[in-house]
């Protein structure tokens, strides 16, 4: 009788070994929430900032027209997000 199992095992193993590397990835991901979701602001300003690597202390350095530039907005709503990081961290 040949063992089949042994073979197809290790291969579920291997799936099931992918699958588990991909949630733990992910659970990861959301437990290690950025700081900048935690500002202030709308909610797609908040993905913008995480998608362009920008982190708190990129905007507290940085003035409107550089933030206004790097991600591709408004300089008035640059301000609004720098504002909105000098007030998270002055908590």
């Amino acid at each position: 009788m040949k063992i089949l199992a042994s073979t197809a095992s290790s291969e579920i193993s291997d799936a099931d070994r992918f699958s588990t590397d991909n949630v733990s990835v992910a659970m990861q991901h959301i437990f290690a929430t950025p700081e900048v979701f935690r500002l202030d602001l709308a909610d797609g300003l908040k993905q913008l900032l995480y998608e362009k690597n920008c982190d708190l202390n990129f905007l507290l350095q940085s003035d409107a027209a550089t933030v206004a530039h790097e991600l591709g907005i408004e300089k008035y709503v640059a301000k609004i997000i720098i504002d909105a990081a000098k007030k998270a961290t002055a908590k």
